[in-house]
């Protein structure tokens, strides 16, 4: 069923306006695809409108939405428009919300990893790279960002000193809590970024005047 009762042709409309997807790198190894190149089910919020159960790939190496048309035709949506996003992969729901302009140093649609006081963001690009050893091959190479939402800044987490750094007047009790629980900070394991952040909130929050 539609959304607020609109007819069926408003609702096509609104989530399948764009034009017909087509691969940008037709001779580079791999795929634009974040997670898997097979169209996953999620939904999509345009224009404070969720549509559900929409099948739908996300393009990191353009940075855009692509939704399945019913005959299965790809389509690319205006992603000015998209609010939010998720995906279901493996049974695990991923949020994307479209950060527009909110922050210098990252733009477009950003993973919420985790969400409170603070927030711990992750950007997900594919770049095409090439080997010098063979001047006609090229592949996409996926890279994993990560940010830390400070009081309406965005900071870059490069590594554990990069995020201490941003602790403030909690910088030490945030230590004493990673060794503690052996936390492990890694762009490949962003959960340390998660619990150190949640920490941190949870002083923030006792902190806080009556």
């Amino acid at each position: 069923m539609s959304p607020m009762g609109a007819d069926d042709a408003w609702y096509d409309q609104l989530l399948y306006s764009g034009v017909e997807w087509r691969p940008a790198m037709q001779m580079a190894a791999g795929n634009e695809f974040f997670l898997t190149s097979e169209a996953l089910t999620g939904t999509v919020t345009i224009d404070g409108i969720t549509f559900k159960d929409v099948r739908l790939k996300y393009d990191i190496f353009n940075d855009g939405i692509i939704v399945l048309w019913k005959t299965g035709s790809p389509i690319v949506i205006d992603s000015k428009k998209v609010d939010e996003f998720t995906v279901v992969y493996n049974g695990i729901t991923r949020r994307f919300v479209n950060l527009r302009e909110t922050y210098s140093g990252i733009r477009g649609f950003a993973e919420i990893m985790y969400q409170e006081t603070s927030s711990v963001l992750a950007k997900h690009i594919k770049v095409v790279s090439k080997n010098p050893a063979a001047a006609n091959y090229a592949e996409f190479r996926e890279e994993t960002k990560y940010y830390l939402v400070l009081n309406g800044n965005c900071f870059q987490i490069k590594n554990r000193s990069s995020f201490l750094d941003l602790m403030g007047e909690y910088e030490i009790p945030v230590r004493k809590f990673i060794r503690q629980k052996n936390i492990y900070f890694s762009p490949t394991s962003p959960e340390g970024f998660i619990n150190a952040a949640a920490y941190y909130d949870s002083l923030t929050v006792k902190a806080k005047p009556e």
